[in-house]
């Protein structure tokens, strides 16, 4: 298509990639035991909404198939960290599970046994390296461009046993402005669909109101994010058939985040 005059990319690129963001996520599913007790589930114990922080540095290999598509494979290291708010349904509950006496057993347990427990805030923090591959359709009406692309990356971290595996499809409108020497600037807006799932797996010291005593508290959790659309706007600039370069704004109540990238093209 090129040796005809087409005006295409060159065939191959690659690129390194910059992802700073947050993401809100919800925990479930929970099983926990105490000390060296089987894990067994606890629907009494509630988890807050979390908001994790998240770096990455990707390396991107790709190529065109096709005029319309691009498929292309990822590498790279991964990092986060956030606060998580954990509490327990009541007293009794806590006593009961333990096998501890808070003085919440009997005919006639306290009155505060009924109330609900805030346990501190328990900090997580993990790192990691991910791997991935994806494709991107693309295709323009004059100078309306307009891009699709699909990524799936798994992510081995810290903090969980099990791989995290990621889906990312995130369908792109702009427009090219053609700047002559200067290659081509095309602002555009989009959405993205992200969704991720994750085991975890931990334990922590639970302090044991009302006595100087903790227990250790082993759990496992799913992880989901919570809500998978965010919104995007972001500038490609083509700098000429060889360079390019890219940044981009994610924004919505759920997630926010910033990527920059840039490509060698050949």
């Amino acid at each position: 298509m090129i040796d005809k005059g087409y005006d295409l990319p060159n065939p191959y690129d690659i690129g390194y990639s910059y992802f700073d963001g947050h993401q809100r996520y919800q925990l479930s599913g929970l099983s926990i035991s105490a000390g060296s007790a089987p894990l067994r589930s606890a629907d009494f114990v509630r988890f807050d909404q979390s908001r994790i922080h998240n770096t990455s540095n990707q390396v991107q290999v790709g190529a065109w198939l096709f005029p319309f598509m691009n498929v292309y494979g990822m590498l790279g290291t991964v990092r986060g960290s956030g606060d998580i708010g954990i509490s327990f349904s009541s007293l009794t509950e806590l006593e009961r599970f333990f096998g501890i006496d808070v003085g919440c057993g009997g005919r006639r347990p306290r009155p505060d046994c009924a109330k609900p427990i805030r346990l501190p805030t328990q900090h997580a923090s993990y790192s990691g390296h991910s791997y991935g591959a994806g494709f991107t359709l693309v295709g323009a009406y004059g100078d309306l461009f307009f891009s699709l692309p699909v990524t799936f990356t798994v992510s081995d971290i810290s903090m969980s046993d099990t791989p995290v595996k990621s889906l990312n499809i995130g369908p792109r409108v702009g427009w090219n402005f053609r700047l002559g020497r200067f290659g081509v600037l095309t602002p555009y807006v989009g959405a993205t669909w992200f969704r991720t799932h994750a085991s975890i797996t931990g334990h922590f010291d639970v302090p044991v109101p009302g006595s100087d005593q903790t227990r250790r508290l082993n759990y496992q959790i799913d992880e989901k994010v919570a809500g998978a659309w965010s919104g995007s706007v972001g500038m490609n600039w083509t700098v000429n058939k060889y360079v390019g370069l890219l940044v981009e704004v994610g924004y919505g109540y759920n997630r926010n985040n910033v990527i920059a990238t840039g490509f060698l093209r050949f």
